[in-house]
């Protein structure tokens, strides 16, 4: 792996050196960019993050990028109504207390504050309040208390907890980006240490993503909520009550459209907190209503939702010859999965290889196994809709030849979620056989398309803000291994084989599946092998390089809005590489 990493490296530092006119005619041969790519993937070089101090210097840049946004609010809502606040206090700790009061105390348009604290530490906190004689402050131990007024209980307020460090320019953001409709809005946080003065390590969140808030709980503090009322569950953590908000009926019923994420960076906590175990003993009580809590690390949790009965899945598998490939792919189904209600369709793409013919007829005896005929040029997403519509099952799984099973469990877990009323799409986390990330989500916007989120990354990472090891939303998933009803497959036609027939195929359709009102879901605990493209190859001629090109095209052109903004994804957060750095801002 070294010596590709050198030749990688070579090759960067060559670009950099000659004319653009030269780089411009070396990117124009498949060959050497297929050869280039190829190195890059065995080499890693893609995963490699910025250092510590360079991601500070980009930070940096962005906070100077803020601030100038942020003046353009306080010019445009001069007249703000006082923010009520309230401060969630889970310690005695008087240096915590007094650093959030200070941060009130400047933001000029506070108002009333209430301080969510237990009995017995409210008279270590009343004295550090007695110094802000200034502010409107009263400690209560239930936000249901008598001791608030029904107009106190009906307002609007922002939540946060004792330690952090509010902008200035909340009241102003707040004012410029909550819409009429909106319930709940919350902003990014970064971390301001209290013995230092530099903020850094800014947690860029993704729009409302309900199952990343399951199982990680990302919203964690800096929470305007439109009724304190609502803030009532008996957990005062605010991830906690993001998740019963969302598993309440209402919201099961209804698409969520009234919580509002805004992009910027308007809380400083103390410490980072990226761990479920706030609140676990109060939330594993209220999850266990509705998804088994299999298992869980500090940072996630792991559910899996009920299931009535055991849908049969039919998994559609693709080949041309590939003897190998194909039988490493189905002994590892049927020697690993647990799950046992599923059919196989291996669809033959016009094979020639007499040990091939022999292999796909001993198949065609396994009474879980199916060799169906597809005689026309390779066309992925014909090849899959001719499977779909000699599939039994209930469930549909789009699924490569050149992949192998890992987790046991991984068509359990899938199942489970694509069970799900409001969940459309679901794909696994895949790996190179390099033991490195090649699927665990789908980015759009990457590469001016779609790319794979945490590419390239060590199998064992946590990724950005634990989205490696957390099951959660994105606007689309590979087709490599995907799992999606019948139903909803031929509600949008299927895959589009007019305009996509090789490349993202699979990102047109899970973006028409959202369309449906489902979400997508990228399955953490699904965990397989993809020899990526081993069997087609690379993208190393003309024709094909013009293809892709054409498939890009109508990407560009029929989801533009998605590409430009994606909602799983953060503005601030570059699409240059799929590592989830800051964006460079210039």
């Amino acid at each position: 792996m070294w010596f590709r990493k050198m030749i990688v490296i070579l090759a960067k530092l060559a670009m950099k050196c000659l004319p653009q006119k030269w780089v411009d005619i070396l990117k124009d041969s498949p060959y050497l960019l297929a050869m280039y790519t190829k190195n890059i993937h065995h080499s890693g070089i893609l995963y490699q993050l910025p250092t510590i101090a360079e991601a500070q210097k980009q930070y940096d840049k962005y906070l100077t990028f803020q601030d100038k946004r942020l003046q353009k609010y306080v010019t445009a809502n001069m007249g703000l109504s006082p923010l009520n606040i309230v401060i969630c206090v889970d310690s005695s700790d008087e240096k915590l207390f007094k650093r959030t009061l200070d941060s009130i105390n400047d933001s000029r348009h506070y108002g009333h504050i209430i301080v969510w604290s237990s009995s017995e530490i409210q008279s270590v906190l009343t004295s550090v309040s007695n110094s802000f004689t200034e502010l409107s402050i009263d400690f209560i131990s239930e936000l249901n208390s008598a001791f608030l007024s029904s107009e106190q209980l009906e307002a609007p307020c922002f939540i946060v907890f004792s330690g952090d460090v509010i902008s200035s320019s909340l009241g102003h953001s707040l004012a410029a980006n909550i819409l009429q409709i909106t319930k709940v809005a919350y902003v990014d946080t970064d971390i301001l240490p209290l013995d230092k003065s530099k903020r850094t390590q800014p947690d860029f969140k993704p729009d409302w993503n309900p199952d990343l808030q399951l199982t990680n709980g990302y919203i964690r503090s800096g929470v305007w909520i439109s009724s304190l009322r609502t803030f009532s569950n008996t957990s005062p953590e605010l991830h906690a009550f993001c998740i019963v908000r969302f598993l309440s009926e209402q919201y099961l019923r209804h698409n969520i459209k009234d919580i509002v994420h805004i992009p910027l960076v308007l809380v400083s906590r103390a410490t980072v907190e990226l761990s479920m175990n706030e609140g676990r003993a109060y939330l594993s009580e209220v999850l266990s209503k509705h998804a088994e809590l299999v298992d869980s690390t500090e940072a996630v949790f792991h559910l899996r939702w009920p299931l009535k009965n055991l849908p049969l899945v039919s998994l559609i598998i693709p080949t041309r010859n590939g003897m190998e490939l194909v039988k490493s792919c189905i002994d590892s189904i049927l020697q690993k999965t647990t799950y046992s209600n599923y059919e196989i369709l291996l669809v033959d793409n016009g094979s020639d290889d007499d040990d091939c013919l022999r292999y796909f007829s001993t198949l065609d005896e396994h009474p879980q196994i199916r060799v169906l005929e597809y005689k026309e040029p390779f066309n992925y997403s014909a090849i899959n809709n001719f499977a779909a519509k000699h599939a039994r099952g209930d469930v549909l799984a789009l699924v490569n030849n050149d992949i192998e099973v890992i987790s046991a469990d991984w068509l359990s877990d899938m199942v489970s979620q694509v069970m799900r009323s409001d969940i459309g799409c679901v794909g696994a986390k895949l790996l190179y056989s390099s033991n490195r990330i090649q699927h665990a989500g789908v980015v759009m916007g990457y590469g001016g398309g779609a790319g794979h989120a945490h590419k390239y990354f060590p199998a064992d990472h946590q990724g950005y803000m634990n989205r490696l090891i957390a099951t959660q939303n994105y606007s689309a998933v590979t087709a490599a291994c995907l799992l999606v009803s019948k139903e909803d497959f031929w509600a949008v036609g299927g895959l589009n084989e007019q305009d996509l027939a090789i490349a993202f195929n699979d990102v047109d359709f899970c973006l028409k599946v959202l369309e449906l009102g489902k979400r997508n879901l990228y399955c953490a605990e699904a965990v397989l092998y993809h020899h990526e493209s081993v069997s087609r190859g690379a993208e190393d001629t003309i024709d094909k390089q013009l293809r892709f090109n054409k498939e890009l095209a109508y990407l560009q052109q029929r989801w533009g809005h998605i590409i430009d903004m994606d909602p799983a994804y953060n503005p601030n957060l570059t699409q240059n590489r799929e590592n989830f750095a800051i964006k460079e801002l210039h």
